[in-house]
């Protein structure tokens, strides 16, 4: 069997731009333009993306090497070719963007500062190297490719009933480019706490505490059932590693939409699955990294390799229909990425397999479905009775919830089911909706220490 070990972050180092010492922020901020962070809103008021999350998750290296909002050359390599100027292969615009209004009364020049804030509060400084307009459509339809660009996968063009093609749409024509540094670390709140491991302390915990080896990721932004269950527990345990030693759930948490679980709920259930023994809690980490998913199949799962590599992973566990939302894709998209290459996104080559890609090994994985006649779940076709297949259903489980009902345990484990209905007890319903979305889109996740900045 072939040697494994942690592979180093992506781009060669960790991206750590976060001050702790309190009068050493206060220096670093003082005489900085002050703005108040603001969510990016669809075309009927609903927050869709908070740049604030990009920016915890570049400042504690979780998208290494990016240090902040792009410049132009950055984003037209990223567009072009997926990856920065300094060749390292990256996926998605990482912008800061802001209205016209909102830059003229900044009055903001390159080499000036911003100090960023949050919830009125200081949170992060900006050193600003380039102010440029943008497009946001041709943003938004380049980052996720066309049918006629992008043949080999995309099979229809995407439309205001993606997501993430509406993030980068509802996008500002101005963009403000530069490094951030967090002056103001953030306090997260309960249960979110419990599950913060930023790559630092998240290698540091797999190499001295858990000593795994081999780790291999689990992406997630849904409660688990048993298929997902199944999909851990072969990935890690029959698949190239033979076993793996350690799993690693990352719950991606940002914005919601209604009819989704509440962040809480999820990253819950998923404690729950070793909490209660289903996958030994000697084996099975929970954790989360914060951004709004782009639901962008192939294009996602490069983040996503970043995240987990930057994280300690080894390998990572790649499924059908990979972070996909809709039809836009082929559904084998991300497992065709990550086995032959997609050229025209700029990948001649598996992304493990380029130059300045990454180190980070795919396991790519078959279907699981439940058999009615062996009684249990089954993978692929192994048992035979492909006839008789009965896929898993998030809808299906949505509306026993929603009624009350608990999901036959074959399907959903009792306790996750349970994690489903304490917070739903806490939000007055167990899914999204108007008043989880105000409730959310208020408190964040974060709160932050009150801070006093001295004037220049």
């Amino acid at each position: 069997m072939p040697k494994f070990k942690m592979p180093p972050p992506h781009g060669g180092r960790l991206v750590e731009r976060v001050v702790e010492k309190r009068d050493v922020a206060e220096k670093m901020a003082a005489g900085a333009i002050e703005y108040e962070l603001k969510p990016t809103t669809d075309p009927k008021g609903v927050p869709i993306r908070h740049v604030y999350r990009e920016i915890i998750s570049v400042c504690y290296g979780f998208f290494s090497p990016v240090e902040g909002s792009m410049t132009s050359g950055d984003l037209e390599r990223v567009l072009k070719e997926r990856r920065l100027e300094n060749e390292w292969v990256f996926p998605y615009p990482i912008l800061f963007d802001i209205s016209d209004e909102d830059l003229k009364a900044l009055n903001v020049s390159e080499g000036d500062r911003l100090l960023l804030k949050l919830k009125g509060q200081p949170f992060a400084i900006m050193d600003v190297e380039e102010i440029y307009k943008i497009d946001p459509k041709d943003v938004a339809t380049r980052t996720f490719g066309t049918p006629e660009n992008n043949p080999e996968v995309v099979r229809q063009p995407f439309d205001e009933k993606h997501p993430g093609w509406m993030i980068y749409r509802c996008m500002h024509p101005n963009v403000i480019a530069g490094k951030w540094t967090i002056i103001n670390p953030p306090k997260f709140r309960e249960p979110y706490d419990r599950f913060w491991f930023p790559p630092r302390k998240c290698r540091e915990v797999i190499k001295n505490e858990k000593k795994w080896r081999t780790v291999i990721a689990h992406q997630t932004r849904n409660v688990p059932h048993t298929g997902h269950e199944m999909l851990m527990k072969c990935a890690a345990y029959t698949g190239d590693i033979e076993p793996c030693h350690g799993i690693l759930v990352n719950a991606i948490i940002g914005a919601k939409r209604k009819g989704d679980y509440p962040n809480e709920a999820i990253l819950e259930g998923h404690e729950a699955v070793n909490k209660y023994g289903y996958i030994k809690p000697s084996r099975h980490m929970v954790t989360f990294t914060l951004w709004d998913m782009r639901y962008g199949n192939p294009i996602e799962s490069l983040l996503h390799g970043i995240i987990r590599q930057n994280m300690g992973c080894t390998h990572h566990m790649f499924g059908r229909d990979h972070a996909a939302v809709g039809e836009y894709y082929d559904k084998f998209a991300t497992q065709i990425l990550w086995s032959e290459g997609i050229p025209s996104f700029g990948f001649e080559a598996p992304p493990n397999e380029v130059d300045y890609g990454l180190k980070i090994i795919p396991q790519n994985m078959a279907e699981f479905w439940y058999c009615p006649i062996c009684g249990e779940i089954a993978y692929s076709e192994n048992c035979g009775h492909t006839d008789a297949k009965q896929k898993f259903s998030g809808s299906f489980l949505r509306g026993m919830v929603a009624e009350g009902v608990m999901p036959p345990k074959v399907v959903m484990r009792p306790e996750v089911y349970k994690a489903i209905v304490k917070w739903w007890k806490v939000f007055n319903y167990p899914f999204v909706n108007n008043k989880y979305l105000e409730y959310i889109n208020k408190e964040l996740e974060i709160d932050l220490e009150p801070m006093e900045i001295p004037k220049a």
